[in-house]
């Protein structure tokens, strides 16, 4: 027997005799009983929460899972998302799913389609069904005035919310769980740096929080580097016309700055516009301009070459969300406004170095 399906039955003894929502021992304590090292112990762990068994919560460690004084009733918990299309939102699902579905409740899913007219109807159908709870991932506004009255609304009717992805500017009220956007833009722009690019652009549909804390990230890390911020390298919102998005702003950014080599999108959904300026303007991408995007959607993620993006925590965002609404929920205190997780970079070939051009003329890889 491997040991650490050996430990995963010492270990559900040892669960058997505890109550749902209870604390495991530390790992150390563990490691001790068991007589057990941290890997063997962490493999085994890992497998118990994936079995739905254990359940870990960021910053507090692992708990047993299920109901603790409950009432057996089955809750309604209303979901607006943007889009059905992203898979950082059908993974989010997912780890929203699995916890709902361990503490009897049902979801109730919306698309606003990034339009918070639609998201406000929406809103309002489900306040009048009387959900338990909400998990809104919001539509980007460019009015102020109406994330104050989504959030005056919520606040009004008393519903728990969270917040995923990002939340809503001004007064912090409501828990977000979200991705650390300053730190995985200035994690996106070293990667550049590290693979020998130096004259690096930023491209953000809008200039709203999540792109905001990237592109401080961003410059953080040119600066760290010693490295010049070039505002006429910077576009801070996208033309919208007939072209793939960001299409046009890209060109024009190459052919105004031909010493751009690489380019850094705020979100994956630029990447296409980008990729198809890069090639209008006699280039190749990786080799001559670098490209490097956020959210590793796979249908964008999927081009030729295929490009390098952040994330890769989006399952934990639903499980957290969940998690914290049943706090707000059953009215537990204590909780923290904002829950980030850390994104990780997924290497493809969009960025692989500057390469010069073959001397016989021929392409390289990345056109």
């Amino acid at each position: 027997m491997l040991r650490y399906i050996e430990i995963k039955y010492q270990l559900s003894r040892i669960i058997s005799t505890l109550s749902p929502q209870d604390p495991l021992p530390s790992r150390g304590v563990l490691c001790r009983t068991l007589d057990t090292t941290h890997a063997t112990l962490q493999k085994a762990i890992d497998e118990l929460v994936r079995e739905g068994v254990l359940e870990t919560r960021v910053g507090s460690g692992t708990f047993v899972a299920g109901r603790k004084n409950e009432p057996e009733t089955i809750r309604s918990v209303g979901v607006i998302l943007p889009n059905n299309e992203a898979d950082s939102y059908t993974e989010m699902l997912r780890g929203l799913s699995n916890y709902t579905d361990r503490h009897n409740a049902n979801l109730i899913l919306c698309f606003s389609q990034g339009d918070s007219e639609k998201q406000n109807r929406h809103l309002s159908r489900l306040l009048a069904s009387r959900v338990s709870g909400l998990i809104i991932v919001p539509a980007y506004c460019m009015d102020l005035a109406r994330d104050y009255v989504l959030v005056n609304r919520l606040t009004q009717h008393n519903v728990p919310t969270v917040f995923c992805f990002r939340g809503i500017d001004g007064p912090m009220q409501m828990p977000t769980v979200c991705y650390n956007n300053f730190y995985g833009g200035y994690l996106a722009t070293k990667h550049l740096i590290r693979m020998g690019y130096r004259h690096i652009a930023y491209i953000a549909q809008y200039m709203l929080r999540t792109s905001l804390d990237r592109y401080q990230g961003y410059v953080a890390a040119m600066t760290e580097s010693g490295l010049s911020v070039d505002s006429s390298t910077v576009v801070s919102r996208v033309t919208e016309d007939d072209r793939p998005l960001a299409y046009t702003d890209a060109l024009h950014l190459l052919r105004e700055n031909p010493q751009i080599d690489a380019i850094f999108c705020h979100a994956d959904l630029l990447m296409p516009g980008v990729y198809q300026a890069i090639r209008d303007c006699g280039r190749r991408v990786s080799d001559d301009v670098g490209v490097i995007g956020f959210d590793d959607i796979e249908s964008f993620v999927r081009l030729t070459p295929p490009a390098t993006s952040l994330g890769g925590m989006d399952y934990e965002i639903g499980q957290e969300a969940a998690r914290q609404l049943w706090r707000l929920i059953h009215q537990e205190k204590d909780g923290l406004p904002v829950y980030v997780m850390q994104p990780h970079i997924i290497e493809r070939e969009s960025c692989l170095g500057p390469r010069p051009s073959c001397p016989d003329g021929q392409i390289r890889k990345g056109t």
